[in-house]
C-alpha cells in the first residue's frame, strides 16, 4: 500500500498508529514499535525509499483509550483517574491518573520507539497528540482535571506532551524530522479550543 503511494508520486507517506508499547495499543492487533517488529518496519521503509519517497512513523500511546483486555496493569493510565469510559466496553471500570514516575517511563518509551524508528529507516516520526489518545488526554480539558503542574491552563495541560516531544527531539532530532499531530478543536462544549491548539503548537 505505501509502496503504491510512493510510486504514485507522494512525497512522504505515514504509517499510522504505531504504539510505543503493548499497553499503548488501542486495539490488540495494532502494531508496536519494538525489537521484534523492527525487520518488518524496515522492509516497508526500504520499499518506500526504493519507490522514491520518504516515510514517517506515527508513534503514540492510547492511555485510557484502550479497547482490549491485554493491559499489563489492572487499570489504564491517563491524565486523570476516575471512570474509564472506553474501558467499560471491556470490563474496566476505573482508570488511574499518571504519576511522575509513570510520565518518566512513558517518555522513555517514546524515546526508545523513536530510536527504533531511526534504526528501521524512517525519515520522520509523528508524535500523535490528538484525537483522544494519551497525550491528548493531557491537552484536553475534557479529560484533564489535574490540580498539579500538569493541569489547569492550556500551558500546563500541554506540559507533559511537550516533554515527550523535547525528549524525542533530543534523542533523534539529528536523524529524523519530528512532527506532532494535534487537535485544532475538540468540537464540544468545554473542550479544547483553537486558542488552546495555538498554545500546543507554540
Amino acid at each position: 500500500f505505501h509502496e503504491r503511494l510512493a510510486l504514485g508520486g507522494v512525497g512522504m507517506t505515514t504509517l499510522a498508529y504505531i504504539a510505543i508499547s503493548r499497553d499503548g495499543r488501542t486495539f490488540e492487533e495494532q502494531g508496536v514499535m519494538d525489537r521484534n517488529s523492527l525487520a518488518d518496519y524496515a522492509a516497508i521503509t526500504q520499499a518506500v525509499h526504493a519507490a522514491g519517497a520518504k516515510i514517517s512513523a506515527q508513534i503514540t500511546h492510547a492511555g485510557s483509550f484502550v479497547q482490549h483486555r491485554s493491559l499489563s496493569t489492572k487499570r489504564a493510565l491517563s491524565a486523570d483517574g476516575g471512570l474509564d469510559k472506553v474501558g467499560l466496553s471491556v470490563g474496566r471500570i476505573l482508570q488511574d491518573a499518571m504519576t511522575r514516575t509513570d510520565m518518566e517511563r512513558i517518555i522513555a518509551e517514546f524515546v526508545t520507539a523513536a530510536e527504533l524508528c531511526a534504526e528501521a529507516g524512517f525519515d520522520a516520526v509523528e508524535i500523535h497528540m490528538g484525537h483522544g489518545y494519551l497525550l491528548n488526554q493531557f491537552i484536553s480539558p475534557l479529560s484533564n482535571h489535574r490540580k498539579d503542574d500538569y493541569g489547569g491552563s492550556a500551558e500546563k495541560r500541554v506540559r507533559f506532551p511537550a516533554e515527550v516531544a523535547a525528549a524525542v527531539k533530543a534523542a533523534v532530532g539529528d536523524r529524523l524530522a519530528i512532527i506532532a499531530k494535534i487537535n485544532l478543536h475538540d468540537g464540544v462544549k468545554s473542550g479544547a479550543s483553537v486558542e488552546d491548539a495555538i498554545v500546543t503548537a507554540q
